[in-house]
């Protein structure tokens, strides 16, 4: 059984001559102790030193000041109903800027049994190309209960 907690992830945000970053703070998930932004970007080929340079390209799904998107996504993510790719999977990581998948996301697909929920078969997704999967990461498996409580929390960030 993997443990599930959450950290901030926080992107300074900038203006300058022509181009506007947005500030964000989301939430990354904490898979056994080790960031799942991290294990997903290093199993993608990139090369980021810092969660600061990884919350550049990718942010949390749940993300501050964006109440009724984040209790729909803990509410979508706790039942593992209506994935958010044709290929069933459900984005945990999206684009930091505008949100959305064409940008580039990473995501994994959700199997609820009984007394557990598994995260499996988790792949970097732009919504027009075949998803690119991520074989080295997971599959990780946690408690349903103790799920349900830790992305309930996030929902309500």
């Amino acid at each position: 059984m993997s443990s599930l907690t959450l950290q901030q992830l926080i992107r300074a945000g900038s203006s300058g001559p022509g181009a506007t970053k947005a500030a964000r703070i989301s939430i990354d998930y904490v898979v056994d102790g080790e960031s799942l932004l991290a294990q997903l970007v290093e199993a993608d080929g990139g090369q980021c030193e810092t969660l600061e340079e990884m919350a550049d390209g990718f942010m949390g799904c749940f993300v501050k000041g964006f109440e009724s998107d984040n209790l729909r996504k803990s509410a979508q993510l706790v039942a593992a109903r209506e994935p958010d790719t044709e290929e069933g999977r459900y984005l945990l990581y999206v684009c930091p800027e505008c949100g959305d998948i064409g940008c580039g996301a990473y995501g994994a697909k959700v199997r609820l049994t009984e007394n557990d929920v598994e995260w499996y078969d988790f792949a970097y997704e732009n919504g027009y190309e075949p998803g690119r999967p991520l074989p080295s990461v997971g599959p990780f498996c946690f408690s349903h209960t103790e799920y349900a409580s830790v992305i309930g929390s996030a929902g309500a960030a």
